[in-house]
């Protein structure tokens, strides 16, 4: 049957028609390229569970992106609407632990320091603020979310001692 693909859930604020289609074209690339993503703006409909929806979906998920712009980071530390509700389910998973590399930061229209929330302080994260460099970084992320390193760790060799010296 094989590996099932990655289920990714995409959290970010509404800050506008124009981030939100941003949102949206990354989301249905990353569909192109193999990753089963959960979206509100494809998989809720009018009367549906909003908090359901979270729940489920960040639990359901390998990963989660979180996209980090000015709007998303205050109100994840201000614990507002619904990006305070994710937060609060994600830093209960955090909490379990502190360790795990299952949220990615990606950063958008967010000049702010630190460009993430309080709970994702210290996460290594995609910025995506410079639409020049889109290519490589989203090729960074597919890559991480496919758990295939652009630079892999080589092997680790043997030691072989020719004369007084190793090679």
């Amino acid at each position: 049957m094989g590996i099932p693909p990655p289920k990714v859930f995409v959290s970010y604020s509404h800050d506008s028609e124009l981030h939100k289609n941003w949102v949206l074209e990354l989301a249905t690339r990353l569909m192109a390229n193999g990753v089963d993503v959960i979206l509100d703006q494809w998989d809720l409909n009018l009367g549906s569970n909003l908090p359901h929806f979270m729940e489920t979906g960040l639990v359901g998920a390998n990963r989660v992106i979180a996209v980090c712009t000015k709007t998303y980071v205050g109100k994840a530390n201000a614990s507002l609407g619904g990006v305070g509700y994710e937060k609060m389910i994600l830093t209960a998973q955090l909490m379990q632990n502190v360790l795990s590399e299952r949220i990615i930061p990606v950063i958008r229209d967010n000049d702010g320091r630190p460009p993430v929330p309080t709970f994702l302080d210290g996460k290594v994260y995609v910025d995506f603020r410079d639409d020049r460099a889109y290519e490589s970084k989203y090729e960074e992320l597919i890559r991480e979310i496919h758990d295939q390193r652009i630079k892999p760790r080589p092997a680790l060799g043997k030691v072989t001692v020719h004369g007084d010296h190793l090679n």
